[in-house]
């Protein structure tokens, strides 16, 4: 299966802050946006994602090639999930680099054991793409060799290395990943890699959540000044809300986040600028709906802030469902503002709105 092709504009800039255009199968997006991923995606189906103001959905075909059925014989994605949207391809690297010992780390691929049947297994860059590209992934991301951010030098070094060797022939929809922990001369291997061929955008990997805001910022902003400026920029793993909105002031067009299902797990919901922990015993008798100026269902159904607190004292899976909806909801609204701020030229009131002193 071909890749159809894929059109990205830059509309507006503002320093490093910019708003795009995306053109694929008849679609315009506008960008920056967010790429809903694993945890999401597994909490709803794609259809009541769109239905919240989703428009990007990421899908890791790693699990689908455990599977062992052909890429050919699994059909397209977009009809598979009924979703009409933009779907970015990944391998999915990182499970099987951590299920792989030392020696499983080959120049051709990964070899490991899979912990479900024992057997072992060897993933390789060949396998990654062509499973991304015969379901109907509208980007392919290339293959990469994992690292933590806080893995070993040599560690970071061997990863950024054998990922430039991966990268293959640029075409429509191909994404470079770069990698490299937080180490400016090893992450240029790998962006200087990807920036000697045009590729249709580069997949910015490994400044997680398990580095604090201002490191993943002055990681953001470091890695695109080594990136040429055309073509998308990718920001994978963001798993916060303040996160996600500093990616996207901050230059990326495309943003992964799961911060929406992973703060509804915590009890949380998404109020504007702030955050309710409906756990909290003093949410007991209040009978306001979470924000009283939220289009989502939750809030238009009239759901309490008191019933929502019983159905988390009570561990209900409801009460996830209902936090996930509203919390899925602003994290799409949010992508809206911050595209107005940018095309308006107010993204630092938007970041002190948000207290996010990082963007400077």
């Amino acid at each position: 299966m071909m890749m159809e092709k894929v059109n990205f504009t830059i509309k507006h800039q503002a320093k490093m802050s910019r708003t795009g255009q995306l053109q694929v199968k008849g679609q315009v997006l506008q960008t920056p946006l967010v790429v809903h991923a694993g945890l999401t995606v597994q909490s709803l189906p794609a259809k009541e994602i769109a239905k919240l103001g989703g428009q990007a959905i990421k899908q890791e075909v790693f699990d689908y090639w455990l599977s062992e059925t052909k890429a050919a014989e699994f059909g397209d994605l977009h009809q598979r999930l009924h979703w009409s949207g933009l779907i970015v391809g990944d391998p999915g690297t990182s499970r099987a680099y951590q299920w792989a010992k030392p020696r499983g780390r080959k120049k051709d691929g990964v070899r490991f054991h899979d912990p479900q049947t024992g057997q072992l297994k060897f993933y390789t860059p060949e396998e990654a793409m062509e499973w991304q590209e015969k379901v109907g992934c509208d980007f392919v991301t290339s293959f990469d060799r994992w690292s933590d951010y806080y893995a070993p030098v040599d560690d970071l070094k061997a990863a950024a290395t054998q990922t430039a060797s991966w990268l293959g022939t640029p075409s429509d929809g191909l994404l470079a990943s770069v990698v490299g922990g937080g180490l400016k001369r090893v992450r240029m291997i790998s962006a200087q890699a990807a920036s000697c061929q045009s590729f249709a955008g580069y997949a910015v990997k490994g400044i997680g959540n398990n580095v604090k805001l201002r490191e993943q910022a002055r990681l953001m902003r470091e890695v695109l000044t080594m990136l040429p400026e055309k073509g998308l920029h990718y920001l994978t793993g963001s798993n916060s809300l303040e996160g996600t909105l500093l990616a996207m002031l901050a230059g990326y067009d495309l943003v992964d986040s799961d911060c929406a299902v992973v703060e509804a797990h915590h009890h949380v919901a998404f109020v504007q600028t702030n955050r309710l922990h409906l756990d909290k015993q003093h949410f007991v008798s209040d009978q306001r709906p979470i924000d009283a100026n939220c289009q989502c269902p939750v809030c238009q159904a009239g759901y309490s802030r008191s019933y929502l607190h019983q159905l988390c004292e009570q561990g209900a899976a409801l009460g996830d469902d209902l936090l996930i909806v509203h919390n899925l909801y602003t994290l799409n609204q949010l992508a809206e503002t911050a595209r107005q701020a940018i095309n308006a030229g107010v993204v630092h009131n938007l970041a002190a709105e948000w207290a996010i002193d990082e963007l400077e």
